[in-house]
């Protein structure tokens, strides 16, 4: 039986880029709190939640992609 390893690479800069994404959504959801003098801001707590959220979705998918290309070499 051949056996093979799946291996994950953990990249910090793409939750970095999660980050980034979440400092500019709260940045324009600052903007329309001013405007409409209703506050729609986000917490930094939910900030990282949503950025941690969204780090999470993409390993799931890496990890899904890798095994995915593990099984169709192992098994063809």
């Amino acid at each position: 039986m051949k056996v093979m390893k799946v291996a994950i690479e953990l990249d910090i800069s793409h939750f970095k880029r999660f980050m980034r994404v979440q400092e500019e959504r709260q940045k324009a959801m600052a903007e329309v709190s001013s405007l409409l003098g209703v506050d729609f801001r986000m917490s930094d707590e939910e900030k990282l939640r949503y950025a941690e959220e969204e780090y999470t979705k993409y390993l799931e998918n890496e990890v899904y992609k890798g095994v995915e290309a593990w099984m169709k070499s192992a098994f063809s």
